[in-house]
C-alpha cells in the first residue's frame, strides 16, 4: 500500500511530532539522566582505570591549590615535580573546574563536570540541530544520539573527552548562524563564537579544540564554495572571513593555558614521529562498529587478534550514534542533498571526518601529518566524534522530513539488510582467516591475508600466521602472572575458563551481536508492516533511546560510592597520614597524589621522563638476594621512603618464602585492588588477593646532596653511574616551604662545586645562596639528562665557598603562566572593544535603513 504523502515545507516537521521546544529539551535531559545512572543519583561515583590512577589524583592537586589561594603552576607531588599549568589536564583555567573544585569535594566535583557537561553536549545538539533547520522532534533525537554516542561510552574515563565533546555542537550552530544570519546581530555572534572556541581549550588537552576549529573552518569553506558555485560569493566571503578572523583570536585569548603548554612541549622528547602520530586510528574493518557497536569490543580475547596488529584499541574507537540514526542520516542525504544546503554542508562534515579517522589508511596521512595540528595529535580515530554529531543531526533532519517524503519507510529495509551483510561480512573475514590457518584450510587464501598485513603501515610487527595462532592459543588470566597460576593462586575458586577464542568465538558472537540483530529486526519490521509506518519518526526515535540506553550499560568505567577516596581505600587512608610530599614507589600512577604523597612513578601525556631507569631499578623486587642491594640503593637515590606491594606482588613473595625489608604494614583494600586490576577481580573474596604491604625499607631518601664529583649533564640511561655517584655524595638537609620553593642548608660545605637537587629540571627555577644577609644568585643547570629532552634533575653550581649558616634558596618563577594570562587578558580585552565597537556602528548603520 502507497503511504500518503503531504505538502509540507522542507525543514518543516509535522505539527503532531513537534512539542513545545522547552518540552523537548526537558526531555533530553531526564534522557540523557537516564543513561549516566546510576551517576545520576548522587549516590555514585566512576572508579578504577584512567578515573583513579589518573585524573582523580591530579584534580585533587587543582582542589587544593584552590582552596590555598594558588594557581598550581608546579605540581610537587608529580613525580620530582612538574609544570602544573603547562600539562594541561587539570585545566586550571577553565571556569567550569574553577568553581566545581573550588566549591566542591573533589569526588562530588569530578560526578557533577560528568553529569553537566553531558547534559550540556546534549543541549547543544538540540540547539545546533535546530539551527541547522531540524525541528524540535528531530533535535531532540540528535541531541540524546549525540550525547549518548560512542565516543562518550569509551571515553568516560577521560575528563577531557566530555568536557571538550560537550562544546563542540555549540561551535557548529554559532558558525552556522554567523553564515547563514543576514539580520542584526552578526558582532554578537562572532564574539559568541570566538568565546566558545576559546573555552574548549582551556580544559586541556586540545585534540578535540582542534578538531572543532578544524571542522568550524571547513563549514566556512564549504559555504564559500556553495555560493561562489552559485555566482554569489560577495557575502559568504564575508562572513567567511570572519569565521577565520574567530579562530585566529581563539588561541591567543587562551593563551594562559595555551602558552604554558607550548612552553612544555618545547622542552619534552619529540615523539611525534609517523609510528606515533597514526597509532590508534579506525581502519575500515572497525568500520563495522557503525552498525555492531558491540562486535570486537566486548571480549577480551579479540585484542591481540584484531586490535592489536593495526596499533589500535577498543578504548579509542566506537563510531556509534545508533543503528536508526544512522539509517535516517543516510536517508536524509539521498533524499534532501540536492535541494538543502544543511544537508550537503553536514553530509561533508561526516565525509571528511570519516576520510580523516582512518589515519594511515587513506593515502596522503603522510603528508597531513606535518601539517600543523595534524602534527601534534596521535589517534585519528578520534574524529569519530565530529563525524558522530554530523550524523546525529543529519539523523535529526531525517525525521523531521520523513512525512515529506514518498514511501519513505521503503529505505528502511534495504539498509537494514545492508548492515547485516556488512556484519556478516566482518564475521566471515574472521572465520575465513581462522580456517585459511587450519590444517584442512587454503594456502591461497592465508596467502592473502599474508599480503594484507604487510601493507601495515609499521615495521616489525607480527606476521598474519603468528597472529592467527593466538586465536588457538587457550586463554590465560591477565592479571596473574604464570608463576603464581603454577603456585595454585586463582581470582576465583572455580576452574578458570581456559578455552582458546577458536573453542569460545560462537558464544562470543552472540553475546556481542544479540543485541544488534533485535535492533536491526524492528527496523526491518517497521519497514515491513504499513500499519507502523505514520508512526515510523516515534517508532525510530524510541528504537534510538532504547539501542542507546544498551550500549550505555557497557562503560569502561566501574562504579563505587561517592565518598572520598580515603574513606573508600584503607590504604590511602593510611598514606594520608604520612607528611605531605612523602615520595613513594608504587603501582598506582597519580593516585597517591589524593593522599597528598608524590608518587615517583606518576604517569603524564606530556611527559619529561626523569631518570625512568632509576625508579624501574627502585620497583624491582625486595626479596633477599643480590638485588635487593640495587633496589633499595634506588629508593634512596629517589628520595622514596615508602614501597607498596600490591596483592600479585605480595603473593609472589609469600610463594618464595620471602619477606621484604625494614618495617611492613599489611592492610586489606578490596576496593583499592578492584580498582587497580578491574571490577570482577577476586569475586571469591580470597584473603590474599586483597591484601597489599607498605614497606618502609629505611629512611626517607635525601632531595639535596653534595656530590664528590661534578655531575654529568648529559647521561647514558644506566641507572649504576647514578647510583655510584650518589653513595659517594653528601646529603643535604632540604626543606620545601611550598610547591615553588625550596631552602637547602650549605652546612659543613667547604668548597665551590655543584649541589644535585631530586627535583625535575625547568629553566624557570631560580636559585641564590643566602649567606650572611647578601644573595647571590647560582647557576641551575640539568643532570643526568638522556638525549636533548629535558627530564634531568637540577644541578646548581656554587661559584664560592658558602660560610657558616648559608643557605641555596630555590624559586619557580613561572613566567610562561604569567606571560600566559597577560596576553590572554590583552587580548580579550581588545576584542571585546573591537565586538563592541562593530556592534554599535552595526546598530548605527541599521537605525536609518530602518528609518
Amino acid at each position: 500500500m502507497a503511504e500518503a504523502t503531504k505538502a509540507v515545507p522542507v525543514g518543516a516537521p509535522a505539527q503532531e511530532f513537534a512539542p513545545r521546544s522547552p518540552v523537548v529539551a526537558v526531555v533530553v535531559i531526564l534522557a540523557l539522566l537516564v543513561w549516566l545512572f546510576p551517576f545520576s543519583l548522587g549516590t555514585a561515583m566512576p572508579v578504577g582505570g584512567d578515573v583513579t590512577q589518573f585524573f582523580l589524583g591530579l584534580m585533587s592537586v587543582l582542589a587544593t591549590s584552590l582552596a590555598e589561594r594558588r594557581i598550581p603552576v608546579w605540581n610537587d607531588l608529580w613525580g620530582y615535580g612538574f609544570p602544573g599549568v603547562g600539562e594541561s589536564q587539570m585545566g586550571a583555567f577553565y571556569p567550569p573546574h574553577l568553581v566545581l573544585y573550588g566549591l566542591l569535594g573533589v569526588e562530588r566535583a569530578y560526578v557533577a563536570s560528568l553529569l553537566l557537561h553531558t547534559l550540556w553536549g546534549g543541549l547543544g545538539g538540540y540547539w545546533a540541530s535546530r539551527k541547522f533547520g531540524a525541528g524540535r522532534l528531530g533535535a531532540g533525537l540528535a541531541g540524546f544520539a549525540f550525547a549518548a554516542s560512542g565516543f562518550f561510552v569509551i571515553h568516560m574515563p577521560h575528563p577531557w573527552g566530555y568536557t571538550t565533546g560537550s562544546w563542540l555542537p555549540w561551535a557548529w550552530g554559532l558558525v552556522w548562524g554567523l553564515l547563514k544570519d543576514q539580520g542584526p546581530g552578526t558582532a554578537r555572534r562572532l564574539f559568541l563564537l570566538s568565546v566558545v572556541l576559546a573555552i574548549q581549550v582551556l580544559p586541556g588537552h586540545f585534540q578535540v579544540a582542534f578538531m572543532t576549529q578544524a571542522t568550524v573552518a571547513v563549514i566556512a569553506a564549504w559555504t564559500l564554495l556553495e555560493r561562489a558555485a552559485r555566482r554569489t560569493p560577495g557575502v559568504a566571503a564575508g562572513r567567511s572571513g570572519l569565521v577565520v578572523l574567530g579562530l585566529t583570536v581563539v588561541l591567543p585569548m587562551a593563551a594562559a593555558q595555551v602558552w604554558p603548554t607550548a612552553r612544555l612541549a618545547g622542552l619534552a622528547a619529540d615523539r611525534r614521529d609517523y609510528e606515533y602520530l597514526s597509532g590508534f586510528a579506525a581502519t575500515p574493518f572497525h568500520l563495522v562498529s557503525l552498525a555492531a557497536p558491540n562486535l570486537f569490543h566486548r571480549s577480551p580475547l579479540w585484542r591481540p587478534l584484531v586490535w592489536d596488529p593495526f596499533h589500535t584499541s577498543p578504548e579509542e574507537y566506537l563510531a556509534y550514534v545508533g543503528i536508526a540514526p544512522l539509517f535516517l542520516a543516510v536517508l536524509v542525504v539521498v533524499r534532501e542533498a540536492r535541494r538543502d544546503a544543511a544537508v550537503r554542508c553536514l553530509a561533508v562534515l561526516a565525509a571528511v571526518c570519516l576520510v580523516l579517522s582512518l589515519g594511515p589508511y587513506v593515502p596522503g596521512f603522510g603528508w597531513l601529518i606535518r601539517l600543523p595540528g595534524f602534527s601534534f595529535f596521535r589517534a585519528p580515530a578520534r574524529w569519530g566524534l565530529p563525524m558522530s554529531l554530523a550524523l546525529a543531526m543529519l539523523a535529526g533532519l531525517g525525521v523531521d522530513r520523513w512525512r515529506t517524503w514518498e514511501r519513505p519507510a521503503r529505505g528502511l529495509l534495504p539498509l537494514a539488510v545492508l548492515a547485516f551483510l556488512w556484519i556478516g561480512a566482518a564475521v566471515g573475514l574472521v572465520e575465513l582467516a581462522l580456517w585459511s590457518t587450519s590444517p584442512s584450510g587454503s594456502r591461497v587464501a592465508a596467502d592473502l591475508y599474508e599480503r594484507a598485513f604487510r601493507i601495515r603501515p609499521w615495521e616489525g610487527d607480527p606476521d598474519f600466521r603468528s597472529v592467527a595462532s593466538l586465536a588457538r592459543r587457550p586463554s590465560t588470566d591477565p592479571l596473574i602472572p604464570p608463576a603464581l597460576e603454577r603456585a595454585g593462586y586463582r581470582r576465583e575458586t572455580a576452574p578458570r575458563d581456559a578455552r582458546s577464542f577458536e573453542q569460545r568465538r560462537f558464544e562470543i558472537y552472540r553475546a556481542e551481536l544479540a543485541g544488534t540483530l533485535a535492533i536491526l529486526a524492528a527496523v526491518a519490521a517497521l519497514a515491513c508492516v504499513p500499519r507502523l509506518h505514520p508512526h515510523a519518526p516515534i517508532v525510530l526515535v524510541a528504537l534510538t533511546a532504547v539501542d542507546l540506553m544498551l550500549l550505555g550499560r557497557h562503560r569502561l568505567v566501574d562504579v563505587g560510592p561517592l565518598r572520598p577516596l580515603g574513606e573508600q581505600s584503607p590504604v590511602l587512608a593510611r598514606l594520608a597520614k604520612e607528611p605531605r610530599g612523602t615520595r613513594i614507589i608504587d603501582p598506582l600512577r597519580n593516585l597517591p597524589m589524593a593522599a597528598g604523597l608524590a608518587p615517583v612513578q606518576a604517569y603524564r601525556t606530556l611527559d619529561l621522563p626523569a631518570l625512568t631507569p632509576l625508579a624501574t631499578v627502585a620497583r624491582g623486587s625486595l626479596e633477599a638476594g643480590p638485588g635487593r642491594d640495587a633496589v633499595l640503593r634506588a629508593l634512596r637515590a629517589t628520595g622514596a621512603g615508602l614501597r607498596l606491594l600490591d596483592p600479585i606482588e605480595v603473593a609472589a613473595m609469600r610463594m618464595r618464602n620471602a619477606e621484604p625489608p625494614g618495617t611492613v604494614e599489611s592492610i586489606a583494600d578490596p576496593d583499592l585492588a578492584r580498582w587497580l586490576f578491574g571490577a570482577d577481580w577476586n569475586p571469591s573474596r580470597q584473603a590474599w588477593a586483597d591484601e597489599f604491604q607498605i614497606v618502609r625499607p629505611a629512611a626517607e631518601g635525601p632531595r639535596a646532596w653534595l656530590p664528590a664529583s661534578d655531575v654529568p649533564e648529559d647521561w647514558d640511561g644506566d641507572p649504576r653511574p647514578v647510583l655510584d655517584a650518589l653513595d659517594r655524595a653528601r646529603p643535604l638537609k632540604a626543606e620545601s616551604r611550598s610547591p615553588v620553593e625550596w631552602e637547602i642548608a650549605l652546612e659543613g660545605v667547604a668548597r665551590p662545586g655543584p649541589v644535585l637537587v631530586s627535583v625535575l629540571y625547568d629553566p624557570q627555577w631560580l636559585a641564590v645562596v643566602v649567606d650572611g644577609g647578601r644573595e647571590t644568585p647560582a647557576n641551575i643547570g640539568p643532570a643526568f639528562r638522556v638525549g636533548k629532552g629535558g627530564g634531568a634533575w637540577m644541578r646548581i653550581g656554587l661559584a664560592a665557598a658558602p660560610g657558616p649558616g648559608a643557605v641555596l634558596r630555590l624559586r619557580y618563577d613561572a613566567a610562561d603562566v604569567r606571560q600566559g594570562l597577560w596576553a590572554s587578558g590583552a587580548c580579550w580585552t581588545a576584542w571585546g572593544l573591537a565586538i563592541l565597537y562593530a556592534s554599535r556602528r552595526g546598530r548605527r548603520v541599521a537605525r536609518p535603513a530602518a528609518d
